[in-house]
């Protein structure tokens, strides 16, 4: 053996230098056990992972499409990498709730004659048609200002009947404690999901799937920081200078503002990733968004619902 070569102390192998050529193992020098070696590290990381989390961050909302198409072409030592980007943004969801987003909780899903109804019902044994029938019945027979003060009261009297029977407000609180972590674990399928229709869009000019995958990890990342972070922080400090901008807390509301700045981000995606025309990005976009919609608020919490359902 030549007096330069060394076995790798994690997997064996011989080789001269620095670094393991089979596994990249580094080799140790008495620096790197030094108490000031292991401050650089935590510096090194904070340094590199500032830059490239910010470089990620000016591409995403200054040019968009472009980090998908840097990386698909091989540039990616600069950038954050996009699908631990994404799991970054969640779990930051998770710590930092502003905004309860998909995170529906255990009455949203009940509607008379549905199927979360019925199983809610054989699992507690408690007829939830009957205590919703009731619920509609006496909300209808009050007067209110506004929609917004309606779906307030008839809201508060759901729960207050279901409440009032243990079997319903234990399975209640267990399926919210439940689905307050799944439903931001599960943002995850929003990728896969949102992929296969941009792979099919592309029709005869498809590119690999992981291409579109990587795509749909920047679309649905800028959607959980505008419409999670960025738009609920501006709502919040709106309703506190103005309370009477409450109204604007409505679900229909939010969902048209969110989905309108995430189609005008698509719209620019195309055009930059796929090279897209003006007139069929402006297509795919409005395409995209509406199925995007379909896949959140359908898809989505079909199956939040069924996996927090059978979690508890």
């Amino acid at each position: 053996m030549n007096e330069h070569e060394q076995h790798c102390k994690s997997c064996g192998q011989l080789f001269q230098g620095k670094f393991c050529p089979n596994c990249g193992e580094k080799v140790l020098h008495e620096h790197d056990k030094s108490v000031w070696h292991f401050f650089e590290e935590a510096i090194h990381f904070l340094t590199h992972f500032e830059g490239t989390f910010f470089a990620t961050l000016r591409a995403i909302f200054f040019h968009p499409g472009k980090l998908s198409k840097d990386y698909c072409a091989g540039i990616r030592r600069k950038y954050f990498k996009p699908l631990p980007f994404f799991m970054l943004l969640v779990f930051l969801y998770l710590l930092f709730p502003l905004f309860k987003g998909l995170n529906m909780q255990f009455m949203f899903y009940l509607k008379k004659g549905n199927e979360a109804s019925r199983l809610v019902s054989e699992r507690t044994s408690v007829n939830v048609d009957s205590l919703l029938h009731f619920a509609d019945t006496k909300a209808s027979g009050v007067v209110f200002e506004d929609d917004l003060d309606r779906s307030y009261y008839h809201a508060r009297l759901r729960d207050s009947l279901f409440n009032a029977n243990p079997a319903l407000s234990s399975l209640s609180d267990e399926f919210n404690r439940k689905s307050e972590k799944t439903s931001k674990l599960l943002l995850l399928i929003l990728i896969p999901l949102s992929a296969i229709p941009l792979w099919l869009m592309q029709g005869k000019k498809r590119k690999y799937l992981f291409d579109h995958m990587v795509l749909a990890t920047e679309l649905n990342a800028y959607l959980i920081i505008t419409g999670f972070f960025i738009f609920p922080l501006l709502l919040l400090a709106l309703i506190w200078l103005f309370p009477g901008f409450r109204i604007l807390q409505s679900e229909t509301f939010i969902g048209f503002v969110v989905y309108f700045v995430f189609f005008i981000f698509c719209f620019r995606s195309f055009r930059n990733f796929y090279q897209n025309g003006y007139l069929w990005a402006l297509l795919k976009a409005m395409a995209f968004c509406l199925l995007h919609i379909v896949i959140m608020f359908v898809i989505y919490k079909a199956i939040l619902f069924y996996t927090t359902f059978y979690l508890i």
